[in-house]
């Protein structure tokens, strides 16, 4: 580690700072510990307006030494411009960071083949059976072609799973076990395209920008774009706008999936019973996907995280079957009590 002068801050934003004619970006310490392993650079920890301590990538706990300057009352730590946006792509790269190794590809937009290719090659990875993954691809086909002959809709869609390729990619995972939930509970196969309809268009009307924000606000919704706050409502509307291309339980979907059940979900702070059941399913599905991209797959872990659902976030009776479901989808046995 080394020490050196720091210049004065940036006054537009406050948000980067120029050392030795290098463009620096802050970056929530909060952040930089929570995705600490997709680090790969060095970067600066600004103790003062006039003095910084010099972090290398490779030193032994990179994440300990955050954690210590955090508890010392640090907000933020530095990184370089091209650093910065290489740190934030990563962390959005959560399931191509994954499943493709070489981060050149996982750059790369996909095509519709490819994306449908590598959801149901981590769908396989998980547990779920040949059935199940086949009735995924055939619903996410149907859904897909669909859009394409919806201009109004496609002129929002189509830019969101270019430049929002992960959060595709997750919308279609969340669909592939939301199907799964469902098959669990006997409900018809006709049912599948609905569970598709409600995972894949519940965010088409956000921007990259919108993303990182909610990102870089690591919980804190103040600092959300207005757009991800209404994005459930708006995406709602502009699909409403159709006629009978939505039932309305696809509608309720949409609008519910960023709910829980305690109220503390958006837009509306829905509680319990007043949120519906395929919405239920879909919010279960949506939880337990996003646990398992922050844990890197962490598949052995799967019964912790859905005991964990059950008994703390979802305890709530509407949401009680779908997370007993998950454990049928997972291959584990539901426990009796």
């Amino acid at each position: 580690m080394s020490e050196e002068n720091n210049e004065q801050p940036s006054q537009e934003l406050a948000k980067e700072v120029v050392i030795d004619g290098v463009v620096y970006f802050f970056m929530p310490i909060d952040v930089a510990i929570k995705y600490s392993d997709k680090i790969k650079s060095g970067f600066f920890i600004p103790l003062s307006e006039e003095k910084r301590v010099r972090i290398e990538f490779g030193e032994d706990d990179l994440k300990g030494k955050m954690v210590n300057y955090k508890e010392k009352g640090l907000a933020n730590i530095l990184f370089a411009k091209e650093d910065y946006f290489l740190f934030l792509s990563s962390i959005k790269r959560g399931l191509t960071g994954f499943f493709m190794k070489d981060d050149e590809l996982a750059s790369k937009t996909l095509s519709q083949q490819q994306i449908l290719m590598l959801v149901s090659k981590a769908v396989k990875y998980i547990g779920l059976d040949d059935e199940l993954v086949a009735a995924g691809e055939e619903n996410a086909n149907k859904v897909l072609n669909w859009v394409k002959t919806a201009p109004s809709i496609n002129q929002y869609f189509k830019p969101f799973i270019t430049t929002n390729q992960d959060e595709h990619l997750k919308n279609l995972f969340v669909g592939f076990i939301g199907i799964g939930l469902v098959r669990a509970l006997s409900w018809p196969p006709q049912i599948y395209e609905k569970i598709m309809q409600a995972a894949l268009f519940g965010d088409f009307t956000l921007s990259d920008k919108d993303i990182m924000q909610v990102i870089l606000a690591n919980g804190d919704r103040s600092k959300w774009s207005k757009s991800y706050h209404i994005h459930p409502t708006e995406a709602t509307r502009l699909l409403g706008r159709l006629k009978n291309a939505f039932s309305r339980e696809v509608l309720r979907a949409i609008e519910q999936h960023h709910e829980l059940p305690d109220g503390s979900g958006f837009p509306n702070g829905l509680k319990g019973l007043s949120i519906d059941q395929m919405s239920a399913m879909l919010i279960v599905a949506r939880h337990y996907v996003n646990k398992l991209i922050e844990t890197n797959f962490a598949y052995d872990d799967r019964k912790g995280f859905i005991d964990e659902m059950l008994s703390v976030h979802f305890d709530f009776p509407n949401f009680q079957q779908p997370c007993k479901s998950l454990y049928i989808v997972m291959g584990i046995e539901v426990p009796q009590k």
